[in-house]
């Protein structure tokens, strides 16, 4: 009764996957890795947010340039003051003004600049959500390949400790065992089982998080694809010097900080110019009454406009050791990232080698594990090794593929990683 109700409880924890094998052998379209981290980075929502930020810097940019278009503006007014020399009015005007800058000493050219950085930051900005989109649906394929293979691999392990454990039951009825061997043969089948449903999780989950990244159900293509794919995309690992120089020229990340902090530079060359006089040439044009005898007459004005801040209660120190403040915060910042890129490389490059050399020499035990297991299987044909050796073989073998696998793909994802810090994702 218990192995029943067992046995329904795992075809039930079974059956979505189950439903995936089929709709993917049912011919519908599968997702290759490009087409996985594509989906991905299109649908992220950082990279919307990163496009708003973007929007708004270039509006910043747009009020940059304006300082030096022409201004013209609307103005009434109404005041008591001067209109001769020894006159006092009330004075009415109507009118139109217009302004233009001459000379500022670069203060609309640093604002342009600052502008046109700060743009270029939001851009980058862009650019890294898209690649840790694209590296959350890789790594997530990647997972599934792994377990889909791990699977394959120990897809008859069940079965070997069920065959052995019904050899130890006959065993047992003919006095040949002991109930704690057949209790051990059942841990050694419900251990299997535990085994086989953590895979299968590890493999569901990864599809979850395909699928969100995505925002579709499709799966995955066949692993020999989806790896070759990725060999494919990962030819551009030989050299880490030449990777170390693409990291430093290419990574979003590193230039979005270096942008920021020419932004931050021009801002605080503006700030200490901000004692500097503006020269505008000024016209206006307005209809003006003085006094209540209420005709107004046309009166026009055309000059020069000087504007030199002389004091503004230490507003102007103090908004200059901000900006400088800033700005070395932002170099600083920068330097620190450069230096961490680099040492991030050089140390998964060299992760990446001696995952490969594990590799090899786990490619070769699990060679000769394997053989071992084919003379055990003779063996066991022939009657000269019993089904628990055999068994113990065989797990010795899984185990042996089993760590050659993992170590696989933890190189892949490194690879995946270098390729991210690279900016080549």
């Amino acid at each position: 009764m218990k192995r029943s109700i067992l046995c329904a409880i795992t075809l039930l924890m079974l059956a979505p996957s189950l439903a995936q094998e089929a709709q993917a052998q049912s011919g519908d379209t599968c997702l290759s890795l490009s087409q996985a981290m594509d989906l991905s980075a299109a649908n992220d929502p950082g990279v919307a947010t990163n496009q708003a930020r973007k929007r708004e810097a270039i509006a910043g940019a747009d009020e940059a340039r304006s300082l030096f278009k022409p201004q013209i503006s609307a103005f009434a007014r109404t005041g008591l003051g001067d209109v001769g020399l020894i006159d006092s009015a009330i004075q009415n005007q109507i009118g139109l003004s217009a302004s233009q800058r001459l000379f500022d000493f670069g203060d609309a050219r640093l604002a342009r600049e600052a502008a046109r950085f700060n743009v270029a930051a939001t851009e980058q900005d862009i650019n890294l959500s898209r690649q840790q989109a694209a590296l959350r649906a890789a790594s997530a394929i990647l997972e599934m390949s792994q377990a889909q293979e791990a699977i394959v691999l120990t897809n008859d392990r069940e079965a070997f400790f069920r065959q052995q454990l019904e050899a130890v039951k006959a065993a047992l009825a003919e006095g040949g065992a002991t109930i704690s061997e057949r209790a051990e043969v059942a841990a050694q089948v419900a251990n299997a089982q535990a085994f086989f449903l953590d895979l299968q999780e590890q493999r569901d989950n990864a599809q979850t998080i395909l699928n969100i990244e995505t925002g579709t159900a499709n799966l995955p293509c066949e692993r020999p694809l989806i790896e070759a794919e990725f060999s494919t995309m990962a030819t551009s690992l030989e050299s880490v010097d030449a990777l170390l120089a693409s990291t430093l020229r290419d990574a979003p990340e590193l230039q979005g900080l270096e942008a920021r902090a020419k932004s931050l530079s021009a801002q605080s060359e503006r700030q200490r110019r901000e004692r500097l006089p503006i020269v505008s040439v000024v016209g206006s044009a307005a209809y003006s009454s003085i006094g209540s005898a209420g005709n107004f007459e046309l009166q026009e004005r055309i000059g020069l406009d000087v504007a030199i801040p002389l004091y503004a209660g230490n507003a102007i120190r103090a908004r200059g050791r901000g900006a400088t403040a800033r700005e070395a915060a932002a170099k600083g910042e920068v330097a620190q990232r450069r230096r961490e890129l680099e040492q991030d490389v050089r140390t998964t490059y060299r992760r990446v080698l001696s995952l490969r050399a594990q590799e090899i020499a786990a490619q070769d035990f699990e060679d000769r594990s394997q053989e071992l297991l084919e003379f055990a299987e003779i063996e066991y044909a022939a009657g000269t090794r019993t089904l628990p050796d055999l068994v113990d073989v065989r797990i010795e073998y899984e185990e042996a593929a089993l760590r050659r696998i993992g170590i696989k793909f933890a190189r892949y994802n490194q690879m995946l990683q270098l390729l991210s810090l690279s900016g080549q994702l």
